[in-house]
């Protein structure tokens, strides 16, 4: 284990950035904060990255990659402004909307999936704190057990694990894990949950299906969301990863640029 990953704990910076400072440090550059900057780079997605490798999604090796996030699921969650809509003819009476807030109930959950499916969707425990931890001790060893006993013939064999720049997914402990099961990271780029597939799919898509219930406690909550969450059909996963590989593209497209919708 490095020097600073002694001294540092979970939180000390990786290999990568250790070097990069050293690299800067020999230009008389000593500072180690981030430079300014108004967004992703427009690197940060290239032609090389995705043709190259997933030939422009229609490769096998789409198969391969697994991508997950935590988010939190709340005991309450108001109907959006477009949910809450209803026809009216001119006659009718205009009626009182009242104004609600999400809940202090809350869980986070952890959901992993791939193309053909869900894996593993892992609650976080009472009073407990998404950190690197967690991450490698508790949620990963779950997922990569689903994994495993999903691809029998191949286990984590060849896996791409895509996840964003969260703190806990970038510790030093995260990448140790990752490097002994020979699991392969492919990290999303910096300021994009536009490139986020829980983002502009999962998540989403989850909650809005929630939304305007009212749970009573925790355990209901997350009952309902695995009801809501086994409701999705392998044409959904399928064409979230489809979207997927048009917004890569599309952020080559405009030079890094970011966007809500492809359309």
């Amino acid at each position: 284990m490095p020097v600073w990953c002694k001294q540092g704990g979970e939180q000390a910076p990786s290999d990568h950035t250790v070097f990069n400072w050293l690299r800067e440090f020999q230009r008389d550059n000593f500072s180690v904060q981030d430079a300014p900057r108004s967004g992703r780079p427009s690197t940060s997605v290239n032609e090389q990255t995705i043709d190259a490798r997933f030939e422009e999604g229609q490769s096998h090796c789409v198969f391969d990659i697994i991508t997950g996030d935590e988010s939190w699921f709340y005991h309450y969650d108001p109907e959006l402004k477009e949910q809450s809509k209803a026809w009216m003819s001119t006659t009718d009476p205009r009626p009182t909307k009242i104004h609600r807030t999400k809940s202090a109930g809350k869980r986070m959950v952890a959901i992993f999936f791939m193309k053909s499916g869900l894996i593993k969707s892992v609650p976080l425990e009472t009073g407990a704190t998404v950190n690197a931890s967690w991450y490698v001790n508790t949620c990963l060893p779950q997922v990569f057990k689903a994994v495993s006993e999903r691809r029998e013939t191949r286990g984590l064999r060849g896996l791409i694990f895509h996840d964003d720049n969260a703190r806990p997914h970038r510790a030093w402990i995260t990448n140790e894990f990752l490097l002994e099961n020979h699991v392969e990271q492919y990290p999303n780029p910096p300021y994009s949950p536009d490139l986020s597939s829980c983002d502009f799919f999962l998540f989403q898509k989850l909650k809005n299906q929630l939304r305007g219930i009212r749970f009573n406690d925790d355990n209901e909550m997350l009952t309902a969301l695995q009801r809501v969450i086994d409701s999705l059909t392998k044409e959904d996963f399928k064409n979230c990863f489809e979207d997927w590989f048009i917004r890569m593209h599309k952020c080559i497209d405009t030079e890094g640029h970011y966007f809500e919708k492809i359309n």
